[in-house]
């Protein structure tokens, strides 16, 4: 697909609110892309044609290696350290939630230490109808909650976590501010995947998020008695780019 007028830029400097960007897709899938935002502070986000979108996915950084492993000797030293979080089957945490510091306690849950970087903890949680990853400030005893394995960047400067959900593809970025973070979460239409993400660092040491993202169109495979049955269509879909500066 060919994005004319390009670059083409959005500044959105609100706290939360949806999207349905038209153009510049001249695709008719494309025209159904739709997110949700919820920042505090401006995100820039910019379509690429291709030929910008290789040539900056060729300055990428290099990013954490995924563990879903749990790791038992660094749960033995978390255990040794906060011996009150994890108690007769039950686990502890405090969030921020509305700049309010509260506790969660949960026995119905399940915690799978998997790594620690920059001072974080890395749990894998699980339970019914529950998927993500529990990050552990061992400075703070803060938590913060990702839907998908975290980067942990530049000593805990930033932290991105991207997953393709089964409601919608969500990017959850987080930037360290003077007491705790700043949080950015962007969520695309489900009928949306991110095929594809790259990290760069601009010329102020700001870091900037490129990715690529696809619709695909169903197609009817097989028709009898028990119903219609679908699958995706390779040959029929739409593909563009992204970059968020934040």
């Amino acid at each position: 697909m060919m994005i004319k007028s390009l670059p083409i830029i959005f500044i959105l400097i609100f706290q939360s609110g949806k999207c349905q960007i038209i153009k510049p897709f001249e695709d008719e899938k494309c025209q159904m892309f739709s997110y949700n935002i919820q920042a505090k502070d401006a995100v820039k986000i910019e379509y690429l044609n291709d030929e910008r979108y290789s040539r900056l996915k060729s300055s990428k950084i290099a990013l954490d290696q995924v563990f879903k492993e749990e790791n038992l000797k660094l749960l033995n030293e978390f255990k040794m350290k906060f011996p009150l979080v994890f108690s007769d089957s039950c686990a502890t945490f405090s969030f921020y939630e509305d700049n309010k510091l509260r506790k969660v306690k949960s026995c119905k849950v399940k915690f799978k230490l998997v790594d620690k970087k920059a001072g974080f903890y890395v749990f894998q949680m699980s339970g019914f109808e529950i998927y993500g990853f529990l990050l552990y400030n061992e400075k703070n005893k803060v938590s913060i909650i990702t839907d998908n394995f975290p980067q942990i960047l530049e000593n805990g400067k930033y932290i991105l976590s991207i997953d393709n959900g089964l409601d919608s593809a969500v990017i959850q970025f987080y930037k360290k501010a003077e007491k705790d973070y700043s949080n950015y979460e962007i969520r695309i239409e489900s009928r949306f995947r991110i095929d594809e993400y790259y990290l760069l660092e601009d010329h102020f040491k700001n870091l900037n998020l490129i990715f690529s993202v696809t619709s695909k169109a169903l197609k009817l495979i097989e028709e009898g008695k028990d119903g219609k049955q679908y699958a995706l269509d390779e040959n029929n879909g739409c593909n563009f780019k992204v970059k968020i500066n934040y």
